[in-house]
C-alpha cells in the first residue's frame, strides 16, 4: 500500500516516544536525552537514546533508529504495513486518509523528479560534534601497518561508549558533515550490530572522504587514485601515494562524478578484489568520466590480492605488491 509521506512526518510526530518507550522499558535522564538499554543486541552500558525535541530514537551500538513506525519494525517486529496501523492507532489517526489516490501518487512522483534538480546541502556540523571522541591508539590500524602520523592526520578517534573507531566526514573544504563509526568487534554480526554506521542524518553524497586532506597532492600528480576505504587511503598516504580518496563504496554517485569531472585530472579505481569493473553501475560511472578525462582500473589477473573471496583492498598487501598493481593499471578506453 502507498502512503502520503506528509501524513506518515504527522503522525511520527503525534506518538511521543518517549512515553511509548517509556511504558515499556525503564528510562533514564542523560541531559535533554533519555536513555535505556538496546534489546537488540547484548548492551552492557545503555547506548538507546530518545531526543524529545526531535521524537527520534538512535541506538549508538547498533545503528538503529529512526520515528514511531520505524521503532515498531526494528524492535516489535511489525511489517511497514503494520506499523503504520499501529502508528495510527496510537496518534488516533484515520488511516485511510493516508493513502494515495492514482492521481496523488502521479502528482507526488512529479514533485519529487523536481527535486531532484535542486542541489542537496548538507548540514554544517559544529566541531564540537567530533571532539568529545576519544584521541588514543588505535590498535587494530595500527597492526595492519597503519603509522600513528596518518592517524592523528585523518583524525581518527574511540568512540568509547559503542566501542566503535571513528572519523570525521568531511567536504572537500574539511567543513563536518558528518561522524562515522566501525564496530571493533569482531563478531559483530552475531551481537546484532552493523560493521558502519552514522552517526547523523546525511544526504547524497557528493564528497570523496579524505580529499579535503589530499586534494594538493591529486592536483601536483594530476591523479586521483579511489578506493573503496578510508584505511587504504591512509595506508598509500604513509606510503608517499599521497593523491588517493575513498569513494566509502565501489558505486559513485552521480555528485561524485561531477566532482571528479571538476577536479580535472585523471581518475585511477582500486577497488576490493571482489569487484568486478563490468558491473553496470561501475560501468556507467566510467562512461561519464571518460568523456572528459583519463580512466584507469587496478586489476589482479595474478591474484596478488587473494583473488574475490579475500575482498582485498590493493592496498591491504604492503607496498611492493600495491606498486606492481599500479604500475600495471590499465586505461579504460
Amino acid at each position: 500500500m502507498e502512503y502520503d509521506e506528509d501524513f506518515l512526518n504527522s503522525i511520527t510526530e503525534k506518538v511521543d516516544l518517549v512515553d511509548y518507550i517509556g511504558q515499556k522499558t525503564e528510562l533514564e535522564k542523560r541531559g535533554k536525552d533519555y536513555f535505556c538499554r538496546c534489546s537488540k543486541h547484548i548492551d552492557q552500558t545503555p547506548s538507546f537514546s530518545i531526543t524529545p525535541e526531535k521524537n527520534m530514537y538512535y541506538c549508538f551500538s547498533c545503528g538503529r533508529g529512526g520515528g514511531i513506525i520505524q521503532y515498531l519494525q526494528d524492535y516489535e517486529d511489525l511489517s511497514f504495513d503494520e506499523a503504520v496501523q499501529k502508528a495510527c492507532r496510537l496518534a488516533n489517526a484515520d488511516l485511510s486518509s493516508m493513502c494515495y489516490s492514482p492521481t496523488v501518487k502521479f502528482l507526488k512522483k512529479m514533485r519529487k523528479l523536481r527535486k531532484r534538480s535542486i542541489p542537496f546541502e548538507h548540514k554544517i556540523l559544529e566541531e564540537k560534534e567530533y571532539e568529545k571522541y576519544s584521541k588514543e591508539p588505535v590498535t587494530e590500524w595500527l597492526d595492519e601497518g597503519i603509522r600513528q602520523k596518518e592517524i592523528d592526520l585523518f583524525d581518527i578517534r574511540i568512540d568509547k561508549r559503542s566501542n566503535r573507531i571513528v572519523y570525521p566526514v568531511r567536504d572537500i573544504n574539511g567543513r563536518l558533515l558528518n561522524v562515522k563509526g566501525r564496530t571493533r568487534y569482531t563478531d559483530y554480526k552475531t551481537m546484532g550490530l552493523m560493521k558502519y554506521i552514522n552517526y547523523y542524518p546525511i544526504g547524497v553524497m557528493d564528497y570523496i572522504q579524505g580529499l579535503n586532506i589530499t586534494l594538493p597532492y591529486v592536483k601536483e600528480k594530476n591523479e586521483i587514485i579511489i578506493f573503496e576505504s578510508l584505511k587504504s587511503v591512509m595506508k598509500c598516504f604513509g606510503w608517499g601515494y599521497r593523491n588517493c580518496g575513498s569513494a566509502e563504496k565501489h558505486s559513485l554517485t552521480m555528485e561524485q562524478v561531477r566532482l571528479l569531472i571538476r577536479l580535472q585530472v585523471d581518475v585511477t579505481f582500486a577497488y576490493d578484489s571482489d569487484v568486478s569493473y563490468k558491473t553496470k553501475d561501475i560501468v556507467e560511472s566510467i562512461n561519464l568520466l571518460k568523456r572528459f578525462t583519463n580512466v584507469y582500473v587496478i586489476e589482479d589477473p595474478d591474484g596478488l590480492m587473494g583473488g574475490a573471496e579475500a575482498k582485498n583492498s590493493p592496498a591491504d598487501e604492503g607496498l611492493q605488491i600495491f606498486e606492481k598493481l599500479y604500475q600495471n593499471k590499465r586505461r579504460i578506453r
